[in-house]
């Protein structure tokens, strides 16, 4: 069977968010309950993580211009994550230091590649118009694969099982970056990236600002809902569900978000997923009912979704070829690095004794905080 560039995305966007559900939801437990770090610590953790990443994710893709060379730097980022990984698993009994540490590396060295696969996919993609949404369902169901199976797993085996898992994931992943080409299609005359370019651009800072901050307020809920919500005595396999909620109703989204004609309201699009994030949050901080909060975690759809595909569909329509692997690569910084890091820190501070979800109301408030900014955009981009 003749591989296509179709099977080339739907592969790395899986095996990859399959990695991705793994560090957002259950690599957090495991540091609470097997490595015996508080929230506090755990909040630190995280985000000195975030605020390195604007410097890992810059210094490790600028000067990437191939997909040999994507394919390389993808290869051996796995190869240390799988490194480290299998260290930790052959320790009887690791040292707390030594596994924040190690926590620390594969987080930070994880950070640059969901850029570099964003950015392979669209490269790849001829018609992302028609088909983004489509093909990028099926990182979505990863995910939501990734949260059901680890979270039975890690009720079966226990959390100290949890490296074990992630070994076994992580071949998958990099079996499946063996599909990147190694050459390009057509020779393209190739220019360098300029972050100048892209920092003078009051425009598209105005969205990875306006998006970044809906998609950083998503920091109490990565890295402490699966905590918050064992402290109410949820167990590991109703905390999936949530998750896998959320997730499907962002497939639900991607699939058909492609119908929609984006240009035309796209800062109105932005002002909408402000205001439905921080409903979102308060919702979820006044409710703990169960099936209310499966029901609430249907607005992930616009919160994560749309916020998402707002910057991707703006990074692809308005930004150079060039600069688009280094945009992308400052968009997750600063939204899942710098941004999420400092909400992170909040919500780890907030987070009292383990059982107050204040945090939730926090990232209401950057939520507005981004609707405000976007609104009076006449002002800014004056």
């Amino acid at each position: 069977m003749k591989i296509t560039h179709n099977h080339r995305i739907v592969s790395l966007y899986f095996t990859i968010f399959i990695l991705v559900s793994l560090n957002t939801v259950y690599l957090p437990v495991w540091l609470n309950e097997v490595i015996n770090l508080n929230t506090q610590q755990i909040g630190l953790l995280i985000g000195s993580v975030g605020f390195l990443k604007i410097f890992s994710n810059f210094l490790i893709t600028k000067n990437i211009k191939t997909f040999r060379a994507k394919r390389l730097v993808t290869a051996l980022l796995t190869f240390f994550i799988l490194c480290s990984f299998i260290f930790i698993a052959l320790q009887k009994n690791i040292d707390v230091t030594l596994a924040t540490f190690l926590s620390f590396f594969i987080l930070l060295i994880f950070a640059p590649l969901l850029p570099i696969i964003e950015n392979i996919n669209t490269s790849l993609n001829k018609s992302f118009f028609k088909s983004y949404g489509k093909l990028r369902i099926s990182g979505s169901i990863a995910f939501c694969l990734g949260v059901f199976l680890v979270g039975f797993c890690l009720d079966e085996f226990g959390t100290n099982s949890f490296p074990k898992l992630y070994i076994f994931f992580s071949l998958f992943f990099l079996m499946s970056t063996f599909l990147i080409p190694n050459k390009e299609e057509r020779q393209k005359v190739k220019y360098k990236s300029n972050i100048i370019d892209l920092l003078k651009n009051k425009k598209f800072l105005l969205v990875i600002f306006g998006c970044g901050l809906v998609l950083a307020s998503h920091a109490m809920y990565y890295s402490f809902s699966a905590i918050y919500w064992r402290n109410l005595e949820f167990n590991l396999f109703q905390i999936g569900v949530l998750w896998f909620w959320g997730v499907f109703a962002e497939i639900i989204f991607f699939l058909l978000i492609d119908k929609v004609k984006i240009r035309n309201i796209f800062f109105q699009a932005i002002i909408f997923v402000g205001i439905i994030s921080s409903l979102r949050w308060i919702m979820t901080y006044f409710f703990t009912n169960f099936s209310l909060l499966v029901l609430i975690q249907s607005l992930h759809a616009f919160t994560f979704g749309l916020s998402h595909y707002l910057v991707v569909y703006y990074i692809h329509t308005n930004i150079s070829e060039n600069n688009k692997l280094l945009a992308i690569s400052l968009y997750h910084a600063l939204s899942s690095g710098t941004m999420m890091t400092i909400l992170t820190i909040f919500a780890g501070f907030s987070f009292n004794n383990g059982t107050n979800g204040i945090g939730f109301l926090i990232m209401a408030i950057f939520c507005l905080i981004s609707t405000f900014l976007v609104y009076f955009r006449g002002y800014i981009l004056k």
